[in-house]
């Protein structure tokens, strides 16, 4: 399963309601832009101040880790990610 998720600038989106893929199920995110994109593993939506994941910058992959409560990704500038289950 993969989903194209477009992040729009600024916003938070919620990976697992964007690609339909169940809740604590291990992704991975590949940058398909050259802006960099945070991922968040919290159950809420992430506050700025909140620590995420290393930067996913243009073109690298970024992990979850498996039974994580919630995925989240944010990009300054907007930009997309290619989601898939971790394999």
């Amino acid at each position: 399963m993969m989903s194209i998720i477009k992040l729009p600038d600024s916003i938070h989106i919620d990976l697992y309601i964007a690609t339909g893929i169940p809740v604590g199920t291990k992704l991975v995110a590949t940058n398909i832009t050259p802006n960099d994109v945070n991922l968040y593993h919290s159950q809420n939506q992430p506050t700025k101040n909140d620590t995420h994941l290393p930067l996913i910058y243009g073109r690298d992959k970024g992990v979850n880790d498996e039974n994580d409560l919630g995925a989240w990704a944010l990009c300054i500038g907007g930009g997309a990610i290619d989601v898939k289950v971790y394999t």
